[in-house]
């Protein structure tokens, strides 16, 4: 239960069906990436407002049997955890910013994709001594396209459109 057309996961020992969701998730079709897996991790770190537990009953279509999931190591309901889960959302309401497409995410990503194309030209046309600093150059650039850019695609932030955002995702392929 693995693969696109058949995709379960496990949530706090909760197999989901989560096949035909994809279609419809927020996020995008990044929730198959949790296929096959205990998704509790993810699931938990990437909703920091929650999920319906209506929409969680909607998916379920069984039960993980006693210790067919290791532990976690996590503690969901610890103080500490609500705690750092209600700052997290205190703070993101404060800063009232879109959680798809702002502004700052499409201005960060023109500069880093003029920085990285500028670097790889200045590589070819410069001679070799200067084309070693634009190298190092570009590979920041390219770095910095994979942890902002392609990261912020992936988890459907880059832009309101899915198909944006799976563009921005692949912006390191």
């Amino acid at each position: 239960h693995n693969a696109p057309s058949d995709a379960w996961c496990a949530v706090h020992g909760k197999v989901l069906s989560i096949t035909d969701f994809a279609a419809r998730h927020p996020g995008g079709d990044v929730i198959l990436l949790a296929s096959g897996r205990d998704a509790t991790v993810l699931f938990e770190t990437y909703h920091p407002r929650g999920v319906s537990d209506k929409l969680v009953e909607k998916l379920q279509i069984g039960v993980m049997k006693e210790g067919e999931i290791p532990p976690s190591y996590y503690s969901w309901d610890s103080e500490f955890y609500r705690t750092l889960k209600s700052r997290v959302v205190a703070r993101l309401d404060e800063l009232n910013l879109s959680r798809r497409g702002s502004l700052e995410i499409w201005i960060k990503a023109a500069i880093l994709l003029i920085w990285f194309w500028y670097s790889l030209v200045q590589m070819y046309v410069s001679p070799f001594t200067n084309a070693i600093g634009w190298c190092i150059s570009m590979g920041a650039a390219a770095a910095f396209v994979g942890t902002c850019i392609q990261h912020d695609g992936n988890h459907g932030a880059f832009a309101q459109a899915k198909w944006l955002n799976k563009m921005a995702g692949w912006t390191q392929e």
